[in-house]
């Protein structure tokens, strides 16, 4: 039985605003690490990956705080850009390690 659509559907997108705030983090990241020559092609190829990698490395959490949400996977998969098979596969395992802890009022 399909699922029925879901009325908020967003998937990952670029544009203007996301290169902005890439570009700044580029620079912030090369002014916090020293680097004084960013627009050197290697230089700025790392910055990039060390985002790209600090990116994945908060993914599972995110995912975890999504599920505590109450986002069902078919939701994830699309904010992931994937199916929802592929989010469960990928994160299912780490959800649990991974949460936020809760702040005690």
């Amino acid at each position: 039985m399909r699922e029925p659509r879901r009325a908020r559907y967003l998937a990952p997108a670029t544009g203007d605003d996301t290169d902005v705030v890439i570009e700044t983090a580029i620079e912030t990241l090369a002014s916090l690490r020293g680097f004084h020559w960013q627009s050197d092609a290697a230089t700025r190829l790392h910055l990039l990956t060390s985002l790209m990698a600090e990116t994945e490395r908060r993914l599972p959490r995110a995912v975890a705080d999504a599920r505590d949400q109450d986002c069902s996977w078919a939701q994830i998969g699309d904010l992931l850009g994937t199916t929802r098979a592929s989010a469960q596969q990928r994160y299912r395992g780490l959800t649990a390690i991974n949460r936020t802890p809760l702040n005690p009022d």
